[in-house]
């Protein structure tokens, strides 16, 4: 009978354990799934209450930097990656966070010297490439900023974000044939990413083939209807071939942004429809999105 008891006693724990284990693996299933769907702020909190629990996890520390880096918190993120690197200092995506912490403050020598860091720790880490990669583009180190996206592609598949820098790299070079062939690969391994057909679209036109980018900036609309940028080149294509209705309505919904370039051109776009009101109206919007950016 004790043997019995002492059984089921056992079950019992075992049974807890498992239920603790799936409540543990539910929970970050479902941080990963809204961090993976740009829900940055749910991801955050819910990668808060997983390592409120469990706070020994370096890569989970490196999911919530990589949440509040989205949500431009970059003290916290920066946090998060320096408690990841303490907790292991051989992990690679530990460095590459901190890196992108500090090219998001524009310290471009000490993003590097993360960057670097990782890729001797992880040669084979796209990431610590990819990054790398961009830190140097935004800093106007295109020449730079190439190899590191060619070594990306030396360390892992190839990737249509990868080939879409490699583009604008080679565009801001001025080597627009280079550029337009990467551009196109981006292309053709995009897939259901939106920003390939944005940056080709992009630079079709600013290479003077507006026809050619229509099709590509329509698409790059479909996948984000919601992007103000994507609304703002399709509409400024279509203002350049004179079709002003279909240009005023795809860039009405990118008011939201508030941004002055998208003011500008919806009064550019009224003024040449004759409607001197809306126009003006956009005149003043603009004035006073200037005046908030001065005062930032």
């Amino acid at each position: 009978m004790r043997a019995f008891a002492a059984a089921a006693g056992l079950l019992v724990c075992f049974a807890a354990l498992l239920a603790a284990q799936d409540s543990k693996e539910q929970l970050l299933t479902q941080a990963n799934s809204a961090y993976r769907s740009l829900h940055a702020a749910e991801a955050a909190s819910l990668y808060r209450q997983y390592l409120a629990q469990y706070p020994d996890r370096a890569d989970v520390r490196v999911y919530l930097g990589g949440a509040l880096l989205n949500l431009d918190q970059f003290q916290e993120a920066l946090d998060e990656a320096q408690r990841a690197i303490a907790l292991d200092g051989r992990y690679a995506k530990g460095y590459i966070l901190a890196g992108r912490v500090c090219a998001a403050r524009e310290q471009w020598a000490d993003a590097q010297r993360f960057f670097e860091t990782a890729q001797r720790l992880d040669p084979r880490d796209l990431d610590a490439w990819y990054f790398s990669g961009r830190a140097y583009y935004d800093a106007n180190r295109f020449e730079p900023a190439i190899e590191a996206f060619e070594q990306a592609l030396r360390a892992s598949a190839e990737q249509s974000r990868v080939y879409e820098n490699i583009g604008l790299a080679r565009d801001a070079l001025g080597q627009f044939d280079a550029a337009e062939k990467s551009l196109r690969k981006a292309v053709d391994l995009a897939g259901g990413a939106w920003r390939p057909y944005l940056a080709y679209g992009a630079f079709l036109f600013r290479q003077g083939r507006p026809r050619e980018s229509l099709p590509l900036l329509r698409r790059a609309l479909s996948l984000a209807p919601a992007d103000a940028g994507v609304r703002f080149e399709l509409a400024r294509v279509l203002y350049h071939e004179n079709n002003l209705a279909e240009a005023a309505r795809v860039l009405e919904p990118a008011l939201a942004s508030n941004e002055c370039r998208v003011h500008n051109l919806l009064a550019r776009i009224y003024s040449a429809r004759g409607e001197t009101g809306p126009a003006e109206a956009e005149v003043r919007a603009m004035a006073n999105c200037k005046a908030a950016a001065e005062r930032r």
